[in-house]
């Protein structure tokens, strides 16, 4: 190679425009990958050098950037990566021209010293020639003093030794340089942060109730068009982690083996040790170490496939670690930044939060439909034992009639009958609630309100009398609604006779019947014993029995009330009760006008 030869750039009026022009053509630039050709074009173009190269900072590497200069120089240092510390070793060596560092070719042990590219001429015996292994750099710098990269120029003017203006020169644009890159930077930092805001904010979005397939299959689709990535696998395992329970892959399919459950036990560990930060697995790093069981399978899939660097990020729930998500790049692609690796992180958590709902989602489906399936054994097991009973115990009670007809039974015969009563109701009331609960629908037609608590008044009028009760009705009207009358007037029924039931000799029982608006209510008002707190908690609950001593004095089977909610409940209504233990109750039937 010739060294090129060009007329001297001093630091004189001509080169102070010079630099302004270099200058003005690097800030007008906006993306950072046009700033850094700029700068190395303006070195090369503007200041008379024959190569110009810039290594961009990349955690504690120098990533060959841009260079400028002949086409075969570009081949042979574009991407070459160099430890930070190697470099920062160089400047121990060099001269200190303001912010430049020569090092000059003596001070340097070839032996130790490596070098992506160096002239191929033969040096002149001249103490101010450049020697093909004299070495000028320049620290890129932000405002604030943080390293940003590293200038390196060769081939200076006329091949010698850069002079004191020159140097001055070089000095400035490499300043301005820093600052340019640096701006540029900020800027692509703020669109990487809306960028990677953007994907988070896209990938918390998937949950509500879709599917867990589906909400894997749309991140991974996300997280490969918003990263820019060449693989997105996500996979999710059982709870007790012993094998993979879903796994989505983008674009291509999710692969592994059996040894994927290893790979989840290494990343709990990890999040026991370190915390949940994603695992960055880069082929010239001993990253892999961190992932001991599996790394070697992880560098075999890397080899398959051709990547060249990965993040693995565990998804999080707490402490627990539910699957993992992997993205991986191919060479040439640029590097994870540390931004991408936050938000990747941040994706991983939110993750975890949507794979535990769907978890929790599922179990509560399952636990519904299991007691769904058991509501429906139960009232199945219930109609079967009622109609199984009540044909001995018709049985039982026509042949207790008889005896107490014959005169010969005595006590035992009128207990016997009482018993068998009694037990004749609770058959009835299961059977009506076993009607109620599969019912899905019921025939509507004019129900008189009125009229059906008129009728249970007089139902109930020799129990009342009998208790020395009084028992009125208030109603200004008819009141009609869209219903079932039977199945309303067992509801009326129930409300009526609990307040006879449950009221001492002396009290009173006081229907009000009434409309409004659109619902229509029966409220039954009692002196009675009144129910507690805690009871009325369980009301409605079928087979609950108070736990007043007073009121499990009196018979009851503990399914009234709940049968009368339920039918209400059908009718789009409800029945309702306000009480205090020792000052009596209200229920009331709501129920609207017309049918829902």
């Amino acid at each position: 190679m010739t060294v090129p030869m060009t007329t001297p750039t001093a630091a004189s009026p001509d080169g102070i425009r010079r630099l302004y022009e270099l200058m003005r053509r690097v800030n007008s630039q906006h993306e950072l990958s046009e700033v850094l050709h700029e700068a190395v074009h303006g070195v090369v173009e503007g200041l008379g050098y024959g190569v110009a190269a810039i290594s961009v900072l990349e955690g504690d590497t120098l990533v060959m950037t841009a260079v400028a200069g002949p086409e075969d120089v570009r081949e042979a240092i574009l991407g070459y990566r160099t430890p930070m510390a190697e470099v920062f070793d160089e400047y121990a060596h060099a001269d200190e021209w303001g912010i430049l560092r020569y090092v000059p070719h003596h001070r340097l042990d070839p032996e130790t010293t490596t070098y992506a590219w160096r002239p191929d001429y033969e040096p002149v015996d001249d103490p101010d020639a450049w020697h093909p292994m004299d070495t000028l750099y320049a620290p890129l710098l932000s405002a604030s003093g943080r390293v940003l990269g590293n200038m390196s120029v060769d081939l200076p003017p006329e091949g010698r030794v850069p002079s004191v203006p020159q140097r001055e020169l070089l000095e400035m644009f490499v300043v301005q340089a820093g600052l340019a890159i640096a701006h540029a930077q900020q800027r692509e930092e703020l669109a990487d942060r809306v960028r990677l805001g953007g994907v988070v904010q896209a990938v918390s979005a998937l949950g509500g109730e879709r599917d867990l397939q589906e909400v894997l299959a749309a991140a991974a689709a996300t997280l490969h068009d918003g990263l820019g990535v060449t693989q997105v696998t996500l996979r999710c395992f059982d709870e007790s982690g012993d094998r993979s329970e879903l796994a989505v892959g983008h674009p291509g399919d999710a692969r592994g083996g059996d040894w994927v459950v290893d790979l989840l036990a290494d990343l709990a560990d990890l999040v026991d040790r370190e915390g949940e930060r994603p695992v960055r697995l880069r082929r010239d790093h001993d990253d892999w170490q961190l992932l001991g069981r599996t790394a070697e399978r992880l560098r075999a899939m890397f080899d398959g496939r051709g990547w060249e660097e990965g993040l693995v990020s565990p998804l999080v729930m707490g402490r627990a670690v539910l699957g993992y998500l992997g993205l991986s790049r191919s060479a040439g692609d640029p590097a994870f930044s540390e931004a991408e690796v936050a938000a990747v992180q941040t994706v991983g958590r939110e993750l975890g939060r949507l794979l535990q709902d769907a978890r929790v989602r599922e179990r509560e489906r399952r636990l519904l439909a299991e007691l769904q399936q058991l509501d429906r054994y139960k009232g199945e097991l219930i109609a079967t034992i009622s109609h199984e009973l009540k044909t001995p115990l018709t049985t039982i009670i026509g042949h207790a009639e008889m005896l107490q007809d014959d005169g010969t039974g005595g006590a035992s015969t009128d207990a016997i009958m009482r018993s068998a009563r009694r037990l004749e109701r609770l058959i009835t009331e299961l059977l009506s609630y076993s009607r109620v609960q599969e019912r899905p629908e019921i025939v509507r037609g004019p129900v008189d309100l009125v009229e059906l608590a008129r009728a249970s008044i007089d139902l109930l009028s020799m129990q009342a009398r009998a208790g020395g009760l009084e028992v009125s009705l208030r109603a200004e009207g008819p009141v009609v609604v869209e219903g079932d009358r039977e199945e309303l007037g067992r509801v009326v029924d129930n409300i009526c006779g609990n307040a006879v039931k449950y009221t001492r000799p002396g009290g009173r029982v006081e229907v009000v019947v009434d409309s409004h608006g659109a619902m229509a209510t029966v409220a039954v008002t009692d002196t009675g014993i009144g129910i507690s707190a805690t009871d009325q908690a369980h009301l409605f609950d079928a087979f609950h029995r108070s736990s007043n001593l007073d009121a499990l004095s009196i018979p009851g089977t503990g399914l009234g009330l709940a049968i009368a909610r339920r039918i209400a409940r059908l009718h789009g209504g409800d029945v309702r009760v306000e009480s205090e233990l020792g000052r009596g109750s209200t229920f009331t039937l709501v129920v609207p006008v017309e049918a829902p």
